[in-house]
């Protein structure tokens, strides 16, 4: 009985570890704060995308603020259309993956390009 019982708890313990397990399938878009303050410390300042079927989605930044970025930085799309013919349209759980990554990290780079523009512009000079 105690035997049968632990089987079913494990079988149980099986099915609910699956789908976690599939979330953090990509490691690489686990932590975008730790990766964009990486990033900044060695001095890429290099937003990230989407690249959907007719444009380049950069999730978390505002009108003004994407005009700025196209402007002055470089754009790395975190997913490439042209490697499979499975789009990250078709994948609802992957694009919400990917912007929620992109919104964590493009903030987080953008708050600290505000951060360095302020303290160069406020820092006292002779």
């Amino acid at each position: 009985m105690l035997i049968r019982s632990g089987r079913i708890l494990l079988a149980a313990a099986a099915l609910v570890l699956v789908p976690v397990a599939a979330v953090s399938a990509d490691p690489t878009l686990s932590y975008p704060v730790e990766d964009a303050r990486a990033d900044f410390a060695q001095g890429h300042y290099e937003f990230v995308g989407i690249q959907l079927a007719d444009t380049l989605e950069l999730p978390g930044l505002k009108e003004a603020q994407i005009r700025e970025v196209e402007a002055k930085y470089r754009i790395r799309p975190l997913n490439r259309r042209w490697q499979t013919f499975a789009n990250v349209e078709h994948d609802p759980a992957k694009l919400q993956r990917l912007r929620s990554y992109c919104i964590r990290y493009n903030l987080t780079l953008w708050q600290a390009l505000e951060k360095k523009r302020r303290d160069e512009a406020f820092r006292y000079r002779y």
